[in-house]
This record gives structure tokens, C-alpha cells and sequence, in this order.
């Protein structure tokens, strides 16, 4: 199957992505080029009332996740953040874009 990346809503995948971005030798060091990370943005799925359209970032900043090795960090994001867009999030694009994600 196909696993994709959801850095906006997703606190791994965002600091991650932060982390290959921010560090030449971390690219290095999974072969991973610059073109492959350097030009992508955080692109905004899911709108969470005080998180914003992009819950992971706000997220990691919040608790100061600035490694993927912050493993307890991210699991109090994640956890906060897969609840609070499940529950309150509003889908920004696509067919149910409007629509709460729990009913989308």
C-alpha cells in the first residue's frame, strides 16, 4: 500500500519533515536529496478552531518538539491533536471540504 505524510495534522510527519529540511547530514544520512524535501510546504487538510489549519505545527511549537527523538512530546501532541481534529476539525479541501471530520 501507500503510506503518505500528513505534516500538517500529523506531529511526526511535520517535525520530521523539519528535521530533513533543517539538516543536510540527516538528509545524508537516509540518501535523501535536497529536491525531495527542500521545496514542500506544510499544505493545510484540516482547520482546527484555536490550532489553526495546520495542528501539528502549532502543536510542536507549542511544546518546543524539535526532534523526532522527542518521543514524549510527540505522543502528548499526537494524542491532543488526532483528538482534538477529530472531534472539532473541519475539512479545508477536497469533496467534504466544510464538513467535520468526524463526519466526513
Amino acid at each position: 500500500g501507500v503510506v503518505t505524510s500528513v505534516p500538517s495534522d500529523a506531529p511526526d510527519d511535520y517535525v520530521s519533515l523539519k528535521a530533513l529540511q533543517d539538516k543536510q547530514d540527516f538528509r545524508a544520512k537516509f540518501g535523501i536529496t535536497d529536491e525531495m524535501v527542500l521545496p514542500y510546504e506544510v499544505v493545510p487538510i484540516i482547520s482546527i478552531e484555536g490550532y489553526g489549519n495546520a495542528s501539528a505545527v502549532f502543536m510542536c511549537e507549542k511544546l518546543k518538539i524539535t526532534s523526532p527523538n522527542d518521543k514524549a512530546k510527540l505522543t502528548q501532541a499526537k494524542d491532543e491533536t488526532y483528538l482534538k481534529g477529530f472531534t472539532m476539525g473541519i475539512m479545508e479541501v477536497g469533496p467534504h471540504k466544510g464538513k467535520k471530520v468526524s463526519e466526513a
